[in-house]
């Protein structure tokens, strides 16, 4: 079977390959047939031993090229191994460099940080200190060291603790320099100033305010009790000696105030009509009162003269006019003499009690007019309210005040009042008493007269 094989794969070999070779040559019998193909089996075999031959020279030279290679490679590892144990070691250096070098960055970033932070912190504080106003120049080279983007350097480090140790020692001590102020119009001028660490300043006496926007010193339209400014221009003119201070430990924000607060004429404006008209109410009553005082006290002395002198009756005092309206009766006449001395006390009680009525009613009235003022005020409070809301309480404070102030005024008005005519009517009485008493006195001397003469 195996031969069958073969000789069937030789002949289809045979006829590929004497198709291939018809077009140059016929083939007329099998013996040629025969010699051709032993002729090409041996071509084909010679071809074999060429390449063979060729393939393994190539072979040994290849052997020899990799022998060679891998000599080649073995002396550059032997070369390179030093270099890359250095790499190593390099790239090992490296990464702890790298390290430190974070680390570094790191504390280097905090301490960027909190130098940014201070440096904010300290530069609100340094536009707030009065100190600002004597050296200008400090908040726009503190603004330039707190703008830089990059890393602060020791320079810009020391300059900022300068500062800040500027500021800590300026801050204890008083200092006296020319400087510029405004006054209350608005127009600059130089004048000596006189600075209390950072919380109060004088110029000439007068409390200075410092406005932090502006680095200025400014006259407030309002200054202190008239105590404060003397001692602050003794102060002021000391020459360092030391010696007693008005200080505002609110670096300002009291002379501030101060000047919000309204005044005792501002006061009263508060009140509005029902205010004014509580003060002449109150004017009047005063003046009622002190007149009738005045004239009572004036009455009381000349009948205590009179008393004294008894003898001599004048008729330029109550006690004097009553004697002479019974010097001329008859002393018999004992009933006659009581009227007529009736009649004369009868006459003097009127103008000892004139005003007093008037005095009284006024003290009645004031309190009545300050809860007056006090129901428009409240009215105005909550017309506010119904208009703008109850979110912003100035809207409020006007009617507030109104009230308020007409309720003071009225009891201002209402408590002298009344003790100006509990004075009046005790002085009134006690003249009246003593008119009685001394009436009393005439009676029973014109019957002793009388009973003597009848037993005579």
């Amino acid at each position: 079977m195996i031969k069958v094989l073969v000789s069937f794969l030789l002949s289809v070999f045979l006829v590929s390959s004497v198709g291939a070779q018809t077009t140059g040559q016929q083939i007329t019998d099998l013996d040629q047939l025969l010699a051709k193909v032993r002729a090409e089996h041996e071509k084909e075999r010679a071809l074999n031993r060429q390449r063979e031959a060729e393939f393994l020279q190539e072979r040994n030279a290849q052997q020899a090229l990799l022998e060679k290679a891998r000599t080649a490679y073995y002396l550059a590892q032997a070369k390179n191994n030093p270099a890359k144990m250095q790499i190593e070691a390099n790239d090992a250096e490296i990464a702890k460099l790298r390290k430190e070098l974070q680390q570094s960055v790191t504390d280097m970033g905090d301490v960027f940080s909190v130098y940014r932070q201070f440096a904010g912190d300290f530069s609100a504080t340094l536009d707030d200190s009065q100190v600002s106003a004597q050296f200008p120049e400090r908040s726009a080279e503190l603004k330039t060291l707190n703008n830089q983007d990059a890393l602060p350097t020791i320079d810009n480090m020391e300059r900022l603790w300068y500062l800040v140790q500027q500021e800590m020692t300026e801050a204890g001590k008083v200092a006296a320099y020319k400087g510029k102020i405004v006054e209350a119009s608005g127009a600059a001028r130089d004048a000596d100033i006189v600075r209390v660490g950072t919380f109060s300043a004088f110029s000439a006496g007068d409390f200075l305010r410092y406005v932090p926007e502006t680095s200025e010193f400014v006259v407030p339209d309002k200054q202190p009790e008239k105590r404060f400014l003397h001692m602050a221009e003794k102060f002021s003119v000391s020459g360092g000696e030391i010696g007693a201070v008005p200080l505002d430990p609110t670096r300002g924000s009291l002379l501030g105030m101060l000047a919000r607060t309204p005044d005792l004429r501002e006061r009263v404006d508060q009140g509005g009509m029902v205010g004014y008209l509580t003060i002449v109410v109150g004017i009047i009553g005063l003046i009622v009162t002190l007149y009738r005082t005045l004239y009572l006290l004036l009455m009381r002395r000349s009948v205590l003269n009179q008393i004294a002198d008894s003898e001599n009756p004048s008729p330029k005092n109550p006690l004097g006019r009553i004697m002479l309206s019974v010097k001329n009766t008859n002393a018999d006449d004992e009933e006659t003499i009581q009227y007529r001395l009736d009649e004369a006390i009868l006459k003097e009680v009127p103008p000892m009690e004139y005003g007093h009525n008037i005095i009284k009613l006024f003290a009645a009235i004031a309190p009545m007019l300050g809860l007056l003022g006090t129901v428009t005020g409240m009215i105005k409070t909550f017309e506010a309210i119904s208009l703008f809301g109850g979110g912003d309480p100035k809207l409020m404070a006007a009617g507030i005040s109104e009230a308020l102030v007409c309720t003071v005024l009225g009891l201002l008005v209402a408590v002298p009042l009344l003790f100006g005519h509990n004075i009046v009517t005790v002085l009134a009485k006690s003249l009246i008493q003593r008119l009685d008493e001394q009436s009393a006195g005439i009676l029973a001397r014109n019957m002793e007269k009388s009973s003597f003469a009848r037993h005579k």
